[in-house]
């Protein structure tokens, strides 16, 4: 049969070849892969051996084609041999390259000396066949990948580098002939498509451990990673386990609610999720959230999004990171109420220390500048000086004891005592101080009998402390006339027995919106008697933090002009 009738299906075929190496070159350009490279490299080479060898099939006598024939089937090899090194990321040994330069030196004095084809195409042909064998063996023994296409690519590497090296000098007829050169493409092509779906099959075998290497981390994170479907259908494609550590639901939970978002959201925090649906939030902003717990309460979480969009920049997916904030939102509101608390602090302490100091610069610049001169209008402006500093130094003082009760600095001198001694003590010490205030001063004890085993640890000095607060404030709001009630009993708290002491007064009382505060710092309430001394606005907060310590509570009850009973409860010491 004629070269003409074949002539027709070897364009074809080089050409097939030729746009498989345009092939490789386009996923190298996608995936940057070394290897891709020189296999695109090597069928080029190859396209170009198969075109020498259709003007061979012209001109047989021509030893120029037949010599660049054998050095672009060379370098078809050598490529070949580099994409597999790289392909199992190893380097290609030197040896390789200087084998090449030989074989080409070889070929190039072969042919200028006009040698014959034999001569021409031996040593190559042989040199090329170990090429094929080396790439066929590091094909079986590196590409391990489940299937047996490297088996047979390995094997197709062997045939066709046999068939390249010997078939020539066994079957010279055939060889030269247009059959010849279709089995030779034939071959080709098998093993084109063979490494073809090698490579496809590592790209698979990359991306599956890739996905499972994303989903380990996503499965382990302590973030919730989730992706929400918005069309066609709404749901969640994934949602990650930390779901349970944060809102208390497993992710099979989401799957089957595709609503959650919207029906764990704090009704507040709905109008918010309508900026995620539209992307109106900036790229980087993460959203604020409130979400219903599984326990029934509200949890603050920080979203960071990412939207999947069309070509239209139609959202089709939300793709999200949930991170549980309450501790930093805690802690941000913690540090914001210690700001204003300080603010006003910092107020008070200014405003305290302003009126006195004011007070004893005006006296003394009076009697320095010689307006004062009669000595008992010193005497008395004196008084008014010492009595000033010495508001002064009950200030520091309180604010230096509250500082270190607040911080835990301060050293307690706890010791053991009897409930009723300490009653009786409280009672022998202040009840000559309610009665020179003009007021009747009254003591009960229920069950008295209970209190015979009953003992306390405590500081006594800081309990007298605490009840000298109480009832000095009892004595200054109760007009003259009136009762001060010490009364004691032994009550059970949280299954505990605890010592209750009671101070109660008929006086002012406090009014219902002063209740609340009267614990807090500087606070001193509405005055209904301007003519009693007005204290720092301390002592109930130290009294507070003296009873905390001791493991108690410290209570109000009062009512307007009615009168006021502060309660203190003290922990019966157990064995």
């Amino acid at each position: 049969m004629s070269l003409f009738h074949y002539s027709p299906t070897l364009l074809v075929l080089v050409f097939i070849i030729l746009a498989i190496s345009l092939l490789y070159f386009y996923l190298f350009s996608k995936s940057k892969e070394k290897y891709i490279n020189y296999w695109g490299l090597s069928w080029a080479m190859y396209a170009l051996s198969l075109m020498f060898g259709f003007l061979i099939l012209e001109f047989p006598d021509s030893s120029v084609f037949i010599a660049l024939k054998q050095i672009s089937d060379l370098f078809n090899g050598l490529f070949l041999l580099f994409g597999t090194y790289s392909f199992i990321s190893k380097k290609i040994p030197f040896y390789w390259l200087q084998y090449t330069l030989i074989n080409i030196m070889w070929i190039a004095t072969a042919g200028y000396y006009q040698l014959s084809v034999l001569a021409i195409t031996l040593l190559p042909s042989i040199y090329l066949s170990i090429i094929a064998i080396a790439a066929g063996i590091n094909f079986l023994k590196h590409w391990n990948f489940h299937g047996i296409e490297n088996k047979i690519g390995g094997l197709v590497f062997l045939l066709w580098g046999l068939q390249k090296a010997y078939y020539p000098y066994i079957n010279p007829q055939y060889w030269d002939s247009p059959q010849g050169m279709l089995s030779e493409i034939a071959l080709a092509s098998i093993l084109n498509f063979c490494i073809l779906l090698v490579y496809l099959q590592k790209i698979r075998t990359q991306l599956m451990e890739s996905e499972g290497r994303i989903k380990l981390l996503a499965d382990n994170a302590q973030d919730m990673i989730y992706s929400y479907r918005l069309k066609p259908e709404m749901g969640f494609e994934y949602v990650s386990p930390a779901s349970r550590q944060i809102l208390g639901y497993d992710p099979e939970f989401f799957y089957r609610n595709p609503s959650t978002f919207h029906d764990l959201t704090h009704p507040e925090d709905i109008p918010f999720l309508k900026l995620i649906n539209e992307s109106i939030l900036p790229p980087d902003e993460p959203l604020i959230l409130r979400w219903m717990h599984r326990d029934g309460h509200y949890i603050w979480t920080e979203q960071k999004n990412s939207f999947i969009k069309d070509k239209n920049n139609r959202i089709l997916a939300i793709e999200g990171i949930v991170r549980d904030i309450t501790e930093r939102k805690r802690t941000e509101e913690e540090m914001a109420k210690a700001k204003k608390e300080r603010q006003t602090l910092l107020s008070y302490i200014s405003h305290e220390l302003r009126t006195p100091v004011t007070s004893i610069l005006g006296y003394i610049t009076a009697m320095l500048d010689g307006t004062i001169t009669e000595p008992l209008a010193k005497n008395n402006y004196l008084e008014v000086i010492q009595s000033k500093s010495l508001m002064l130094q009950r200030l520091i003082e309180d604010l230096f004891q509250l500082t270190q009760l607040e911080s835990k600095q301060i050293t307690f001198n706890f010791s053991q005592i009897k409930a009723d001694e300490l009653a009786e003590e409280i009672t022998n010490k202040y009840s000559w101080e309610v009665k020179n205030a003009g007021l009747h001063f009254k003591t009960s004890v229920v069950n008295s009998h209970q209190f015979d085993d009953a003992e306390v640890i405590i500081d006594l000095e800081r309990i007298h402390q605490v009840f000298s607060n109480l009832i000095f404030n009892a004595i200054k709001n109760t007009p003259p006339g009136g009762t001060i009630q010490l009364h004691s009993e032994l009550v059970d708290l949280r299954e505990r027995p605890h010592l209750l002491m009671k101070v109660k007064d008929n006086g002012n009382g406090i009014r219902e919106q002063d209740l609340p505060h009267v614990f807090d710092r500087f606070y001193k309430g509405s005055q209904l008697n301007p003519s009693k001394k007005s204290g720092s606005g301390l002592g109930l907060t130290i009294a507070r933090e003296i009873v905390t310590a001791h493991q108690g509570e410290i209570q109000v009850e009062s009512q307007f002009k009615a009168g006021s009973t502060f309660s203190v409860t003290l922990p019966i010491y157990q064995e």
